[in-house]
């Protein structure tokens, strides 16, 4: 989901992060990743089993202190801002030393932690995206946060919306760190040479005619297209159904079928197949850069490594609208396992405090681009400034007014993500039927769906 979070290899990735293979190979970096989270696993994480701690080594100048085990899916730039922290971290007391283990995006950390609980063996923390957290906690294996907060450090700390997304049944289980909505970035060169105005479309439709308009137009030898497709991340599209008037859910009513579900993906089929206005990518974001696209719709997590590399003046705007609005947030968010011991599960609070308060706070938002999720963020002088240098940055926190979290298959059911994934491939590569395809991931799902029912019911639903 996030732009410049793809090096080539585990060993370019350690060489630019200055990261030893001793934790790499703690992180599994250099290893196989182990089976998607797929049923139960263990009894529940606030009966009082005690699992292990992930191996690794604590520096001789930390070795008194209590050790906490943090998994981050976050590689490249966004593991050096957030290594600093914890380095601030691991330097402002003497009680704790905190150890990150890195995996290569927020897949390969839902595989490990599964395969973790199996083995009996636990972080203390961990970044999970903002679906991935739900099925941990269907299957008991999280902390609830609710009873951590004091006068010091309250829930007023972060964004309402964004804690809103972490808290079932009255508590809290995840609080937002590296949150992101889709933004809609457009070259700004490229629009003036074909006549477009100076902002994003203010509709799929509108959109769908300036690919028109930009038909046949080529810079420096190459054809541009107004935009590339990625078929690894059905996020974009989970917003674009709603814009729409469809979705994957409402609740656990699936939606794939619906007319404006339907409709979403006929669009995209026509923009690519029938309007040549589209293609599937490798690399949208590095197609965008390179001039090859002059669009993209891309996370706001990707916002300063584009400002950093691209050599054209760009443009962000909202996500377009059609039937309605369709925003998706989307990023990460901070757990602490059920399964930690209570003086594991203690330590693992103050980092996570640590990272959601005061300059740790901000140091992340400003380095990486991210949504600032925290007051500290949003009302500092450092980030006002730095969206009043570059609006761009500003755009993202206002579109989050419209914003709003998945939809319950989505975040519930794990075969959706994958389903879906396959669909849109299929549609934007392969030229498929729109609704055929959707029909057959809807019945695809659910024997699927029929699985977390009861899990569902009894632990989320009214």
């Amino acid at each position: 989901m996030h732009l410049f979070d793809r090096p080539s290899s585990p060993q370019s990735r350690l060489a630019s992060l200055n990261i030893t293979r001793r934790q790499a190979l703690a992180g599994g970096l250099l290893l196989a990743s182990a089976p998607l989270l797929a049923g139960c696993f263990g009894g529940g994480g606030g009966s009082g089993t005690v699992y292990g701690q992930p191996s690794g080594d604590t520096p001789k100048q930390y070795k008194d202190r209590q050790r906490v085990v943090m998994w981050s899916p976050f590689t490249a730039h966004n593991a050096e801002i957030l290594q600093a922290n914890i380095d601030a971290f691991n330097e402002s007391q003497k009680e704790i030393f905190c150890e990150v283990q890195i995996f290569e995006g927020y897949d390969k950390v839902e595989s490990k932690l599964a395969a973790s609980l199996q083995a009996k063996q636990v972080p203390d923390i961990s970044v999970m995206s903002d679906i991935v957290w739900n099925r941990f906690y269907l299957n008991d294996a999280l902390e609830p946060l609710s009873g951590y907060f004091d006068d010091s450090f309250g829930t007023d700390s972060f964004h309402e919306q964004f804690l809103k997304e972490g808290t079932l049944k009255d508590k809290i289980w995840w609080v937002p760190f590296g949150r992101s909505t889709p933004l809609f970035y457009f070259n700004r060169d490229i629009f003036a040479e074909v006549g477009l105005p100076d902002r994003s479309p203010k509709t799929y439709s509108e959109y769908r005619e300036w690919g028109k308009a930009l038909a046949g137009y080529s810079r420096n030898g190459t054809k541009v297209a107004m935009r590339g497709y990625t078929g690894n991340d059905d996020w974009y599209f989970q917003g674009s159904s709603w814009a729409f008037g469809g979705g994957y859910s409402d609740g656990l009513d699936m939606m794939f079928t619906s007319e404006g579900t339907i409709n979403a993906l006929e669009f995209d089929r026509a923009f690519i197949h029938d309007d040549k206005s589209g293609y599937l990518s490798a690399d949208p974001g590095g197609d965008f850069i390179a001039g090859a696209t002059a669009s993209i719709t891309e996370s706001t997590g990707a916002l300063t490594g584009i400002a950093a590399s691209a050599e054209f003046e760009f443009g962000c705007g909202f996500l377009p609208t059609e039937d309605g609005t369709g925003v998706p947030t989307g990023g990460g968010g901070l757990s602490i396992l059920g399964y930690a011991s209570d003086d594991r599960k203690k330590a693992a609070w103050e980092v996570l405090k640590f990272l959601s308060s005061g300059d740790a706070a901000i140091e992340w938002t400003l380095g990486t681009g991210y949504m600032p999720t925290t007051k500290a963020a949003l009302e500092s002088d450092k980030v006002k400034a730095k969206a009043g240098e570059n609006p761009n940055y500003q755009v993202a926190i206002d579109q989050l007014e419209i914003a709003k979290g998945p939809d319950v298959v989505r975040k519930f059911v794990p075969e959706a993500v994958p389903e879906m994934k396959g669909a849109i491939q299929a549609v934007y590569s392969g030229n498929a039927d729109a609704e055929k395809t959707l029909k057959t991931v809807q019945a695809n799902l659910e024997p699927a769906l029929e699985k977390v029912r009861a899990k569902y019911d009894a632990k989320v639903g009214a």
